[in-house]
């Protein structure tokens, strides 16, 4: 079962970050808040959680029993997103792109 979200990356930190997600996957609907305050679609993507943290680039853990993940998403310094919960090691999120 995938759950609609929608994020908005802050442009100043260049990161948002969620963390006690339970769904395995989520279709995403990010957006980026510009220093100005105003706002910017950046596309819809569908994110398998679970693969994911498979590969590293999203952290899974057990809260009271219950699968949890924590997902970042990044604005890298060529305007290009990513997703990586670990410094230095991430995956671009173009490839997760829906329509």
């Amino acid at each position: 079962m995938s759950v609609e979200r929608n994020w908005n990356l802050n442009e100043t930190l260049g990161r948002v970050a969620k963390t006690g997600i339970v769904e395995s996957a989520i279709n995403l609907q990010l957006g980026l808040k510009r220093a100005d305050g105003s706002r910017q679609i950046v596309g819809r993507f569908r994110l398998p959680l679970s693969s994911l943290a498979d590969s590293g680039f999203v952290a899974r853990r057990v809260i009271e029993g219950h699968r949890v993940f924590d997902v970042q998403v990044l604005r890298e310094l060529d305007g290009s997103y990513s997703i990586g919960v670990h410094e230095g090691r991430s995956t671009p999120l173009a490839p997760y792109a829906v329509p």
